[in-house]
């Protein structure tokens, strides 16, 4: 008896499974290794894992993201990729790290953040210090 493949779905199907099995991935990963929240957003152009302000994984075929420019000394956006979510996480993470060690009105300043999104940081910071374990 033949055994049951997915070789009959459409490759627009199999892409999206593989998608949203590797986002949930990215995501778990990102909260059991890093202690990173991260939030899922379906986009027409694709799926993308919101990290932190800026910081957003496009998840395909492969996962890619621009790098934060923390120096301000790039004239175009640097992107990065990694093809497991296991890598992109630890990756994301560095970066997640690097833009949360400077203080708020620095991002802003940068141009990193916006006015209103650092006020919506630090009211959600407020709320997940406040909130029960």
């Amino acid at each position: 008896m033949p055994r049951h493949t997915d070789t009959h779905k459409p490759a627009g199907q199999k892409d999206q499974e593989h998608a949203t099995r590797t986002t949930n991935n990215l995501v778990a990963l990102l909260a059991a290794r890093h202690n990173i929240p991260a939030d899922v957003h379906d986009l027409p152009t694709g799926v993308v894992v919101s990290v932190f302000h800026g910081l957003l994984a496009h998840v395909g075929p492969v996962i890619w993201w621009n790098v934060p420019d923390l120096t301000g000394e790039r004239d175009k956006p640097l992107t990065t990729y990694a093809h497991t979510a296991e890598t992109a996480a630890d990756r994301l993470a560095e970066h997640y790290r690097e833009l949360r060690a400077l203080p708020l009105g620095e991002l802003v300043n940068r141009g990193l953040l916006t006015p209103l999104a650092a006020e919506l940081l630090t009211e959600t910071e407020v709320h997940r210090a406040a909130a029960p374990v």
